[in-house]
């Protein structure tokens, strides 16, 4: 049978990462953006009927060697195991690919292979990099403009971390340095970004003391024992994007400005020492600017508002907070109404659409 272009589009993403969840899968050849599954489920049943791909009973699809035949020109880019943790972890690293691939990012064996924006799977990063502890959870590593960021599909926020196991992706004494993780990416389910921003801005800021201490992390070489947490961020990661697989391009976008943009707006303005001061100042201001929802900067904002809170009750100061964010983001600033009810803050909206000059438009919330 011939076989349309969408149909094998998907084949060919199962020839380079073996297995893709059924409606995933339906994802791939919905290129009108119907959401009609039922539909959709026509357009993937001459696969199975034709045994170029097989649907397990966990709902998971795999291609067969009819398949990969189309294809002998493709080199896998992971392996797949046979148990069913196996599975699953490939199947999160497929996925991701996925979400990337439809922003036109594309996944390869090494970052030398294209000079383009690219996604790296983790089997692929753990041959070009050494030490990273066998626990951590990473789908791969996305080069995007200056940064490294270690990628994570999280699905609704609920998954095991290890904060000591993850910061392994930022060791400084393994390999070259060029390795190095600069940052994370968070890809999270559509209609939970705002549930699970809170849930790992609260469980981070309950235990900021060692987390965003920079002092209180350290390499290790020997496997970190395994146990079932929240996610928490750590000073470590230096910057955490959270995005959804219906914002992934803005995120993208956001993600590779947000250099040139903090630089714009801090102009000839000195910057603060540490992340935890914020981005620039402009005394008495301390300026946090957050255009690409990194979870990391809206803690280290919390906390720096939350000691000045602190210190104003017994003592008299100039110092002040503004931050710049975008719209979306308001229910985030809402979490501490302390912090948002601080005499002095400052809140500007971020615009893309407007040059650094024009987007930071002071606003309420």
């Amino acid at each position: 049978m011939k076989l349309k272009e969408k149909q094998l589009n998907l084949l060919r993403h199962l020839a380079r990462f073996e297995i893709l969840d059924y409606l995933s899968c339906l994802r791939i050849l919905d290129t009108e953006k119907t959401n009609d599954r039922k539909a959709l489920s026509y357009d993937f049943r001459p696969l199975t009927k034709h045994k170029y791909a097989r649907k397990h009973k966990d709902d998971n699809v795999v291609i067969l060697a009819k398949g990969r035949a189309l294809f002998p020109n493709l080199e896998p880019l992971v392996t797949l195991g046979g148990g069913a943790a196996g599975r699953e972890r490939v199947n999160t690293v497929s996925r991701t690919a996925m979400f990337l691939g439809e922003q036109g990012v594309g996944s390869f064996k090494h970052p030398d292979q294209t000079e383009n924006w690219c996604f790296i799977p983790s089997a692929c990063w753990r041959n070009i990099r050494d030490g990273i502890l066998s626990t951590t959870r990473f789908a791969g590593i996305l080069f995007i403009g200056p940064h490294r960021l270690a990628v994570y599909d999280i699905g609704s926020g609920e998954m095991e971390w290890q904060t000591r196991a993850e910061r392994s992706l930022f060791y400084r004494n393994h390999g070259d340095y060029e390795t190095r993780a600069t940052g994370m990416l968070l890809i999270c389910d559509d209609g939970k970004r705002e549930e699970v921003a809170q849930r790992i801005i609260r469980t981070t800021m309950w235990q900021r003391r060692q987390l965003i201490d920079k002092d209180g992390g350290y390499e290790r070489d020997r496997p970190v024992k395994y146990v079932r947490a929240p996610i928490r961020l750590a000073a470590q990661y230096e910057r955490v994007y959270l995005t959804t697989p219906t914002l992934l391009g803005e995120s993208l976008a956001a993600i590779a400005v947000e250099g040139e943009y903090v630089t714009a707006c801090r102009g000839d303005n000195p910057k603060c020492y540490e992340p935890v001061e914020g981005d620039y100042e402009i005394w008495p201001y301390r300026f946090f600017v957050n255009p690409a929802t990194d979870l990391l900067k809206y803690v280290c904002f919390f906390a720096a508002a939350k000691s000045l809170i602190a210190f104003s009750e017994e003592h008299t100061g100039e110092l002040n907070y503004a931050i710049v964010l975008p719209r979306r983001d308001f229910p985030i600033l809402r979490m501490y109404p302390d912090v948002l009810k601080m005499e002095g803050l400052k809140i500007y909206e971020y615009r893309p659409d407007k040059n650094a000059e024009s987007a930071g438009k002071e606003t309420d919330t």
